[in-house]
């Protein structure tokens, strides 16, 4: 008689017993074939034929040699088992159905089948589990091998169906027929139950073995199958707690089956009945206890399967809540963070109830207040998991209109959370909230304007009816209604009551008013509440703003890409102050392919996505064409939009705006149509146009020229008739931007730094003297008019002028001449008292007074320009000798191979070929006033190009040096000492216009030669520290940070008054005197000397922007070889010594920033050591304390760390004695300990450290002298009573 329990255990044990002499190992493939083959023909007619004593054992032959098996035979010999064990279930089917059969004789042939599926598919399967856990074993290699020889089986691979044909789908073939069986009556076929729950038992551990493997549950067929079978057996046959067991042990083990485990019960949930098992398996899980350090594994697998198991079966979970929940005060942050998942996923099931009854109300209240607290929560993961939980519950169909205003009031709380992670979902939840607001009325715009109007109108109409209704009260006297009907009057003025409190006086308001006017009146009531929770939320978007404004800031590219959302989604819904976020983003237009960003989100891909995702961007919001309009209406709604991103834009805005335009007009992004009618409102003359839209044109038509330079050249008369025509005569500013335009004619270059050529990057085209071009800028430099654009015109126009023409100085000439004329006299003045001037100036009337006569014969705005003309011109002769160099050498290295060919006197010719007409660079460059002979002219320009690059560079220098400012001919030299002049009297010019041109001009005249500069250095630095105007300080300290990169040799020794402007009482001047100085020390130009304290004091600045501007100064700084590290002792001297140390509470701060850059292990080494050497040099209390601070931000993460700080200790026992100074030291070592907590030795070393520490303080307070001293008073004590008792005795 078989019996499979009995024969399940000899297989555990080993020592199954076949009784039959047979091998599949060893034999032909044929053989084995044939022998399979056979049982395969005697199973196919009768599924019972395994009862056959030979047929049995042979196949129990072929379960013991699976691994010798080819995989081919393998499948065969499955494939016959599977389907004799279907014939066998087909003939139990008619046996159970067919009247006075005797089912009971087909319980062998099930059980001989149900052993041989155990033997074979637990054999393949967990040798297949074991390769895939151990990975490169010995057992695999053999099996590598084998399959090499093509005699591989199953076992050899790491997954079986993987090498056996087919396997998988026979697998699912057998659980497929498997469940047909188990819905048969199995109690008429054993006779016992327990020989029944043997044979269920056999599939089902084979189903556990086989949910181990990834690759099967993959499947959802293969799933379903396998599941449908587990549910059958807890539904009909008392599998409950077997099921539950297999389910624990899973989700302990099994990654992969944590939501696989959740699908099973919800499908024993809802199809089988299966209550009770949910029941078990979450009683039992909120019954564990989850640590965050111990068992990771079971934490995370459990919160898988239980955020998993609420979005498929949430009414499940909704049974076990009251258990389950102590989990949210689980050590395991894992288990917190599922928690709050879970909740998110009820609360939107139970909003989705159609029956909302209390009990459902309060449970969705409830789980609110929940989540509102875990956004506390001490572990950054669970805060964002509750954001994220707020971003799936708010996008449901269910509002919660009541709730969402706490919850955004919290989601803008983190956005100044301390973790990258958490301030991202914080965004992404604000933008949620915003593109699901309940307020659809209007459009669903929330402009502030638009709503406060709607309100008021409201409030108008229930005031209307409270007065309407109190007069005919009064009229039939009946003095209770105007009390209740003026309660509708204090509604409209109430804003603070809640939603209840309303509903319920309304009914209370309306008794006594007609139907229709207590309608009405209800109808505005809800108006009224409707129009004030707008507001309140468009409030709040609004104080979000600044901190999201910030955001497009941060170094993490996902907050930036999240808060690019939020703005572009803020503009469509039209909240007011959105549009500022949309000017700062087009800064992002910079973004460099690289940088140091947190959390590696610094990559080339990140970046290249902010750039992609800014562009499309603006493209969705100003340049996409609507549906709803025609190709006309589209082009004209373009148009507009993009004029209006130039309206009240700044500079930094506008210089952003044309790299972000350029870039669209270069991918093709702005249609040709949309160029054309730009040109039409610029050129608009019909009637008046506001200036806005003609200076939006112009400035968008500029951008796009910088992308295609035929912008330009194909309407060049529309640009002289309009912009230096009469139009822009009338409005400078037009004119300004059409000479920037004009600039284009001679190339484009895109501005971003290290970027490749412009796609139009051509050689630049000089235009003759008689083209209308320079006639049309010349009338503009001669304007007469009195308006301050003037001057940023002018600019332009001069830029314009020496970007074109062929001989740029002969027109500045002539325009300097003219404007000379106006001020003669003061000119003949200056002339005749420059050698006479001593060294002291009149600074704001300041000064020892001279008599000079001019100031009263000249008109200041006639002066103002001339010398804003000066100083320009300056600056345009060196970028043009620059110029003239860079062609010299490019045409000479053109020439050098051919010159290297041709003999020695035909060099100068061939180079006065390349010259091309050009102009001597010493006529251009010194201005002749009175002209020179064209020989000589084009002798000295052979001289220069037949010489090295080394020697025309010194020419060019030397022109640069010596002529501009001090040559004969040269007009600059002329009115230079005019410039000294007025800035050395700007006390008796008394004119602001005036003197702020004049020090700027001074500065750039300062820039050209090196011997002026040194000259008039004294002035410039005077000027800096006595003028009032903070214009001027911040133009000088700008020319200072200029004449550094010219001359650095001579700001070496005045290098301090660099640092000067950083304590200016003038918020501007502070702000570009450290621009200048991260240009500057970023660069390279200048080396730092003990000055960076001066820059760490702007991180405690009032002025936010200057704060700002600091901590980016320092977090690039700290990029550039250890520069903050190498610099930090005397940031720290400098904080905390001398008259100017900044407050303890301000030290501590900008040190807490500092120190943060500090993170190699070896330079923690370095810094405790050089802290402790401190100590030994100074005695002040304070700066005992600083030091001390400064060591307790140091990780001490090392024993190397802890060791320098212990043998440090002779140097600050003595410091001890304040307790200040001993608390900090007490501190290091408690924070110390908790990152040694796993080292032993660190732990050691630490006790040690605390004892020695601990004692030096008592040495230090003199608390082991006292100790001592009683120690000595003691024996003295007893040896006096020693002595008095001697005395007794004798006596």
């Amino acid at each position: 008689m078989f019996n499979l329990h009995e024969q399940l255990i000899s297989l555990q044990e080993g020592e199954t017993e076949i009784q039959s002499t047979f091998s599949f190992d060893g034999i032909d493939n044929t053989i084995a074939k044939r022998t399979i083959n056979s049982i395969t023909d005697k199973l196919v007619v009768n599924g019972e034929n395994i009862a056959d004593a030979e047929t049995f054992n042979l196949l129990m032959c072929f379960a013991r040699d699976l691994a010798a098996i080819d995989s081919k035979l393998v499948a065969r010999g499955l494939d016959m088992l599977v389907t004799g064990f279907e014939n066998q279930i087909k003939q139990v089917a008619t046996t159970l159905s067919t009247p006075g059969h005797d089912p009971t004789r087909h319980a062998e042939a099930l059980d001989r089948y149900a052993l041989l599926f155990q033997w074979t598919i637990e054999l393949a399967e967990s040798t297949a589990s074991q390769n895939r856990s151990t990975g490169g074993s010995s057992t695999q290699a053999k099996n590598r091998k084998r399959r090499a020889n093509g005699t591989g089986t199953a076992s050899a691979s790491s997954t079986v169906a993987e090498v056996v044909p087919g396997w998988k789908d026979k697998i699912l073939e057998l659980y497929i027929v498997l469940q047909q069986l188990l819905q048969m009556p199995l109690g008429r076929i054993w006779n016992s139950v327990p020989e029944r729950d043997t044979f269920i038992g056999v599939f089902t551990r084979l189903a556990h073995k086989t949910m181990e493997n990834p690759a099967y549950v993959k499947d959802s067929d293969f799933q379903l199958a396998l599941f449908n079978v587990l549910c059958v057996w807890q539904q009909s046959y008392n599998g409950v707690y077997g099921l539950v067991t297999m389910v624990t042990q899973n989700l302990q083990h099994y990654e992969h089956l944590c939501e696989c485990m959740a699908t099973l019960v919800q499908l024993a949930y809802e199809q089988y009945g299966g209550t009770q098992l949910s029941d078990e398996i979450l009683r039992d899980i909120a019954g564990k206890s989850f640590s965050s350090v111990h068992d990771k594994a079971g934490a995370k697998n459990t919160a898988r399967f239980l955020v998993h198991l609420s979005q498929l079966a949430p009414k499940a979970l909704l049974r076990q809540m009251g258990l389950l929940i102590r989990h949210l005060d689980s050590e395991a942050h894992i288990m917190r963070s599922a928690m709050a998942d879970v909740i998110g996923h009820l609360t939107l099931y139970l909003a989705s109830q159609e029956e909302q009854t209390e009990i459902t109300k309060n449970q969705i209240g409830e789980y609110f207040d929940i989540i509102e607290q875990r956004f506390q929560d001490a572990h950054y993961l669970v805060r964002a998991k509750v954001l994220q939980v707020c971003q799936f519950v708010c996008s449901g169909p269910a509002k919660f209109p009541k709730r969402r205003p706490k919850l955004i009031s919290l989601i803008i709380g983190r956005l100044e959370d301390k973790a990258t992670n958490v301030r991202k979902h914080a965004i992404r939840a604000l933008t949620i909230m915003l593109e699901t607001h309940p307020f659809s009325l209007d459009g669903a715009e929330l402009r502030i304007v638009n709503l406060e109007r709607s309100l008021e109108k409201i409030n108008g109409e229930l005031e209307e009816i409270a007065s309407t209704t109190a007069n005919q009260a009064e009229e039939s006297n009946a003095s209770p209604q105007p009390e209740k009907a003026s309660s509708i009057a204090e509604d409209a003025a109430n804003s603070d009551e809640d939603d209840t409190a309303a509903g319920s006086r309304h009914e209370f308001d309306n008794v006594g008013l007609s139907p229709e006017t207590a309608a009405k009146a209800m109808h505005l009531q809800f108006q009224q509440r409707y129009y004030r929770d707008a507001l309140f939320f468009v409030y709040q978007q609004q104080e979000a703003q600044p901190l999201l404004l910030q955001l497009l800031g941060s170094t993490n590219k996902g907050e930036v890409m999240e808060a690019m959302d939020f703005f572009v989604t803020a503009v469509r819904f039209r909240v007011d102050g959105a549009q500022e976020g949309i000017r700062r983003m087009s800064h992002l237009i910079w973004t460099p392919p690289t940088g140091n960003s947190s959390a590696g989100d610094g990559s080339a891909e990140e970046a290249r996505g902010v750039r992609t995702k800014l562009l499309d961007s603006y493209m969705q919001l100003y340049l996409t064409p609507s549906e709803h309009f025609s190709a006309a209406e589209n082009t004209s709604r373009i148009t507009r939009n993009l004029i209006s991103l130039t309206s009240g834009a700044t500079l930094a805005e506008l210089t952003s705006l044309e790299e972000l335009i350029r870039t669209l007009m270069a991918d093709g992004k702005i249609s040709t149509a949309v160029i054309d009618k730009l040109r039409y409102v610029y050129g608009y003359s019909k009637r008046r146009l506001p200036p806005a839209q003609r200076r939006g044109a112009i400035i968008i038509l500029g951008m796009l020229a910088q992308a295609r330079r035929s912008i330009v050249t194909d309407d060049i008369d529309l640009y002289l008739r309009i912009g230096l025509g009469s139009y822009g005569h009338e409005d400078l500013v037009v004119a300004k931007y059409t000479c920037m335009v004009l600039q284009c004619l001679g190339g484009s270059r895109s501005r971003r730094p290290g970027a490749a050529l412009g796609l139009e990057e051509v050689e630049i085209k000089r235009l003759p003297m008689t083209n209308p071009i320079f006639d049309g800028l010349q009338r503009i430099l001669e304007e007469p008019r009195r308006d301050p654009e003037w001057f940023p015109a002018a600019e332009q126009a001069l830029n314009a002028i020496y970007a074109l023409s062929e001989k740029p100085d002969a027109l500045a000439v002539r325009i300097v001449r003219a404007q000379a004329q106006l001020v003669q006299g003061l000119l003949k003045a200056s002339k005749d008292n420059v050698a006479n001037e001593d060294t002291s100036m009149d600074v704001d009337g300041e000064g020892p007074s001279q008599d000079l006569p001019m100031p009263k014969l000249v008109d200041p705005w006639d002066l103002s320009r001339l010398v804003f003309i000066v100083g320009h011109l300056a600056i345009k002769e060196i970028v043009l000798l620059e110029s003239v160099e860079a062609e010299l050498k490019r045409r000479k290295n053109e020439e050098e191979p051919k010159r290297k060919k041709r003999a020695s006197p035909s060099v100068k010719s061939n180079l006065g070929k390349a010259k091309g007409g050009r102009k001597n660079a010493a006529q251009q460059d010194a201005m002749d006033v009175d002209g020179a002979s064209a020989s000589d002219e084009d002798d000295e320009l052979n001289q220069i190009a037949g010489t090295t690059e080394d020697e025309i560079g010194d020419i060019i220098s030397a022109i640069r040096e010596r002529e501009l400012l001090f040559g004969n001919r040269s007009i600059l030299a002329l009115l230079g000492p005019l410039v000294v002049h007025v800035c050395r009297n700007l006390g008796k010019f008394n004119d602001r216009l005036l003197t702020v041109h004049a020090t700027a001009a001074l500065a750039k005249l300062m820039c050209v030669s090196s011997a002026f500069c040194e000259e008039n250095l004294p002035l410039l630095l005077t000027l800096l520290q006595r003028a009032k105007s903070p214009t001027i300080r911040a133009n000088v300290s700008i020319a200072l940070g200029d004449i550094t990169v010219c001359f650095n040799n001579l700001i070496g020794e005045n290098v301090h008054y660099l640092y000067g402007p950083l304590h200016d009482s003038d918020t501007r001047v502070k702000k570009t005197t450290l621009m200048v100085l991260t240009h500057l020390i970023l660069n390279g130009m200048v080396k730092v000397k003990g000055q960076l304290g001066e820059i760490a004091k702007c991180l405690e600045d009032k002025d936010p922007r200057v704060a700002d501007m600091a901590r980016l100064f320092f977090s690039e700084l700290s990029t550039k070889d250890n520069a903050v590290y190498n610099n930090l002792p005397d940031i720290i001297s400098s904080l905390s010594v001398g008259t100017a140390a900044v407050n303890e509470e301000s030290f501590a701060r900008i040190m807490k920033f500092l120190f943060d850059f500090i993170k190699k292990d070896r330079q923690t080494d370095n810094v405790v050591e050089k802290l402790c050497q401190r100590f030994r040099n100074t005695t002040d209390t304070r700066q005992c304390r600083d030091i001390a601070y400064c060591m307790t931000l140091l990780p001490f993460k090392s024993e190397r760390s802890l060791r320098r700080l212990m043998d440090g200790l002779p140097s600050y026992q003595d410091k001890l004695a304040d307790d200040a100074v001993y608390k900090l030291f007490a501190d290091i070592a408690t924070k110390s300990r908790s990152h040694s907590a796993q080292k032993l030795e660190s732990k050691a070393l630490l006790d040690e450290y605390e004892s020695k520490l601990k004692e030096a303080r008592a040495k230090a307070t003199g608390e082991d002298e006292e100790a001592s001293e009683e120690k000595l008073e003691e024996p003295s004590t007893q040896a006096s009573q020693v002595s008095d008792d001697e005395m007794d005795d004798d006596d």
